[in-house]
């Protein structure tokens, strides 16, 4: 944030800088137009610039910058999609299954087997979208060894998913 601040800062100085630059000094009249033409190249010199800032000038926002960021820093973006709920944390092992051993050792097996049973659902979220994948390089005429690596893939997978479903584990 204070990164940000800073690249702000710099910016509005310097094209505060680039539009005094642009302003003939105190005393002196402003240049006609004609006059600021080079005769060789046909260009305008940088103080005809200033037209370009007067347009940025009126398409700015008639809020300032720093009450938008203040805001978006109290109250947040409107147009920052909505976070996701953070996932509910595990409150772990209950004073009485730390004190029983036996008690311990069936909450580590119940935390084993939930984690398997995520594992097998994710094969079964996984396995359908590779199908898909191997169908599509098919059409496409991807090489049959870089298919037989997805194929390959997808076997380990209902291989892990089996061996889980069997022995509530994984066998290797």
């Amino acid at each position: 944030m204070k990164l940000a601040f800073a690249c702000l800062l710099i910016l509005v100085a310097a094209c505060w800088l680039a539009d005094r630059a642009s302003e003939p000094p105190a005393g002196m009249p402003a240049p006609r137009a004609a006059a600021m033409r080079s005769p060789q190249s046909g260009s305008v010199p940088p103080a005809a610039g200033r037209q370009w800032m007067d347009a940025v000038g009126a398409a700015r926002p008639a809020t300032p910058a720093w009450e938008s960021l203040a805001d978006a820093r109290q109250h947040g973006d409107a147009r920052m999609p909505p976070l996701a709920a953070p996932a509910p944390r595990d409150a772990g092992p209950s004073p009485a299954q730390l004190a029983d051993p036996a008690a311990y050792q069936r909450y580590e097996q119940d935390q084993n087997a939930r984690v398997m049973a995520n594992y097998a659902a994710a094969v079964d979220a996984e396995v359908p979208r590779l199908r898909a994948d191997v169908e599509r390089a098919r059409a496409m005429g991807i090489p049959a060894a870089e298919i037989a690596k997805v194929e390959a893939k997808i076997f380990r997978l209902e291989k892990l998913k089996k061996s889980i479903a069997e022995t509530g584990g994984v066998n290797d």
